[in-house]
């Protein structure tokens, strides 16, 4: 049995979604933001949601709306131009639940889609 890093997030997306095309795939990439307990605790994490999940990202999202997402998290590491290393956590989504709207800050509404993609191309 591998080693994997599952994390669960509840959010609002930060910006809205971008899809590429990545050989036969489609990502929608986009950022989530995570209030902590005091307003100024909040933490951005940066997601990739593939095949239907991504498809629902696309379709239903928009910067603002909440969301709960369900993956597994990597570390993406590059040199920057100064030749700095740099590294920063990544989560691949693989289920996607949609709740209030993006102008309810309240609890969720009945608007609850959620999705479980399988076709993680890794």
């Amino acid at each position: 049995m591998s080693d994997i890093a599952n994390i669960t997030l509840t959010g609002r997306l930060a910006r809205n979604p971008e899809t590429q095309e990545v050989k036969t795939n489609n990502v929608a990439k986009f950022s989530l933001a995570v209030g902590g307990f005091k307003k100024d605790s909040v933490s951005f994490f940066d997601c990739e949601a593939w095949g239907k999940a991504g498809e629902i990202i696309q379709k239903y999202c928009e910067k603002g709306k909440q969301v709960a997402v369900v993956g597994t998290i990597r570390i993406d590491r590059w040199e920057d131009k100064d030749g700095n290393n740099r590294s920063k956590p990544v989560v691949n989504v693989r289920q996607v639940t949609l709740l209030g709207s993006k102008d309810d800050s309240s609890a969720p509404k009945e608007e609850k889609n959620e999705v479980t993609s399988d076709d993680v191309p890794f």
